[in-house]
């Protein structure tokens, strides 16, 4: 295994880079690979949706056996749902027992299923409802919700996930930043410096563009159109002391391996530079 980081900051691989093969196999590649830890899928077949708790408890105890830790669970849990359909339900309870069992603090988590740009106050306010009754849930098993920022929901731009963070106004509901997939009404920095207060977790992907036309082609950390050095640099001013997951990988096949290890060095750089 490489050196640990000698930053706050930890470097975690999510495992859905590895979506289709089983959970041990990932764990190895990221124990291999020298990650602090991993995001866990939450589907099949790393995981189940529904609660299982030898399952869960398995999981635990394959991560731990590697020197792994499980910081965040990468939940499928939705809120303010306008389209619901029985079998994309998450429920609550399981989210929350699966996070306990496997001992990570915080839940990857879904604003609606609705662009903010479509976006109605009966929508704005049910999924605020919906997800401070659920903070009461997980608060009492030291849980926090982080929604994430992506398109199609409440929080897909930093005003809008600034206002439902706000509106929300609990504790243990943050969110998972990560960059959009196009530059048009904010840059990676503006994005960041919005939401700050609130960013408990990170997802790390890259782009070779960022328009709104093509189709969108992952690269390399350090090679794509967003600088992370900047973004680094922001959250070491302020203490940031989460992590930062490698989502996806930009090769696949044998060099899948290959461009993880160097998604993962390039990051270390960041984090240790001044």
């Amino acid at each position: 295994m490489a050196s640990g980081q000698s930053s706050d900051i930890k470097v975690i691989l999510c495992t859905i880079a590895y979506r289709d093969r089983l959970l041990d196999y990932v764990l190895d590649v990221a124990a291999d690979l020298g990650f602090a830890g991993v995001e866990v899928w939450g589907r099949e077949p790393h995981i189940s949706e529904q609660f299982d708790e030898n399952r869960v408890h398995a999981v635990r105890r394959m991560t731990e056996q590697r020197g792994l830790t499980t910081p965040v669970l990468g939940s499928y849990l939705r809120f303010g749902t306008t389209n619901e359909r029985i079998e994309d339900k998450i429920q609550l309870q399981d989210a929350l027992h699966t996070a306990r069992c496997l001992g990570t603090p915080l839940v990857r988590v879904w604003a609606s299923d609705v662009g903010s740009a479509k976006a109605n106050e009966t929508v704005w306010k049910t999924t605020v409802q919906d997800i401070q009754e659920a903070c009461e849930q997980a608060a009492k098993l030291g849980i926090t919700f982080v929604a994430e920022m992506h398109g199609g929901t409440l929080a897909d731009t930093a005003p809008t996930a600034q206002r439902l963070a706000e509106e929300v106004d609990s504790d243990n509901f943050r969110l998972n930043y990560q960059v959009a997939t196009h530059t048009e009404k904010e840059t990676p920095l503006e994005r960041m410096q919005m939401v700050l207060p609130y960013i408990a977790h990170m997802h790390a992907q890259n782009y070779r563009t960022m328009t709104s036309e093509g189709e969108i082609e992952r690269v390399a950390l350090s090679e794509g159109a967003i600088d992370y050095a900047p973004l680094v640099r922001q959250l070491k001013k302020v203490g940031y002391n989460g992590c930062i997951a490698v989502e996806f990988s930009w090769a696949e096949g044998d060099e899948k391996r290959g461009a993880l290890a160097a998604d993962l060095a390039y990051l270390q750089s960041l984090i240790q530079g001044e």
